[in-house]
Parts: structure tokens; C-alpha cells; sequence
């Protein structure tokens, strides 16, 4: 299967411990792993070893958005290495078993310590992602379903003035 550089990563840190299942419109976690990735691995001097920059830039949807990641995913859905699953708030993007073994056979030719970064960014975007989870299904309940009237007494005085 031919991968761009990015799907790639994307695809590797997927199999290196990254989440087995994701909402499918929310793309924060994965913008802040790779943030993560690269920032981790400046500190170390390793940047080098990811092979490519991830080039990151200013986003109102996601805070910093890693350049191509949402094409990536696109990519991966594409090629069947994540597939879809429901609809609506509840849709998910699920990684598929068949394609991992692939994957996870090309990444164990990696040398260990890129495989070490990307394991620890995948560990920490299937985090985000649990998290992005837990807030959909803990979200607030609509602030019009929940408030009552200014006028406590309304249906009173719509009775006593047709009277």
C-alpha cells in the first residue's frame, strides 16, 4: 500500500498504540498529538527521525492544525486502513483489523527510537481521543431545554386576566 509521508506517521503512530476507535468530526486530538510529536522530539534532537517536518500553523477549528493531518485521515479512510462507522454525533472512525498487520509490520523495520516517539504520540492521541469521547457524551444538556420562565407566576396571570 502506498502512503504520502504523512499519512505515514499518521498510520504508524495508529498502529503503534493510537486509538482503536475516534469521533469522526472531532480532529483536535490528533492535531494535538502531532504537535506533541514534534515538539517532543525537537527537545530530543530527534527530529530527523520522523523523516519530514510537520509543519504547524494557527486553526479556530483545532488551536494549532499539523499541515495535511485531516488529509491524511482522508487518505486513510480511503485506503481502508480506517473505515466508518455510524452516523451523525455518534459516528466513529475505527481503525480496521485487517489493515493493521501490514502497518505494524512496516513500522517494527523502523529504527527503535523513531518507533519510541511515535508510540508515545500514539499513546497520547488514543488519550485525547478517550477524552473526546467522554466530553460528546457528557456534553450539557441545551440551556433552552432548561430554562423556565422570567415571570415564575406566567400561567396564573394568563387566567386571571381572561377571566
Amino acid at each position: 500500500m502506498f502512503l504520502k509521508e504523512h499519512t505515514k506517521i499518521i498510520a504508524w503512530m495508529l498502529v503503534a498504540g493510537g486509538p482503536k476507535s475516534q469521533p469522526a468530526r472531532v480532529r483536535w486530538p490528533l492535531h494535538v498529538a502531532l504537535r506533541e510529536l514534534w515538539e517532543t522530539a525537537g527537545r530530543s534532537g530527534k527530529q530527523r527521525l520522523l523523516g519530514l517536518k510537520l509543519d504547524q500553523h494557527p486553526s479556530a477549528d483545532v488551536g494549532v492544525a499539523t499541515r495535511y493531518a485531516d488529509d491524511a485521515l482522508v487518505e486513510l479512510v480511503q485506503c481502508g486502513v480506517l473505515r466508518r462507522q455510524g452516523t451523525g454525533r455518534g459516528a466513529s472512525l475505527l481503525l480496521d483489523a485487517k489493515a493493521a498487520p501490514g502497518i505494524r509490520r512496516e513500522l517494527m523495520t523502523l529504527d527503535a527510537e523513531r518507533v519510541a516517539l511515535l508510540q508515545r504520540a500514539g499513546a497520547r492521541w488514543a488519550a485525547l481521543a478517550s477524552t473526546a469521547w467522554k466530553n460528546r457524551s457528557n456534553a450539557a444538556t441545551s440551556s433552552s431545554s432548561a430554562v423556565s420562565s422570567s415571570t415564575p407566576n406566567r400561567e396564573k396571570l394568563a387566567v386571571s386576566n381572561g377571566a
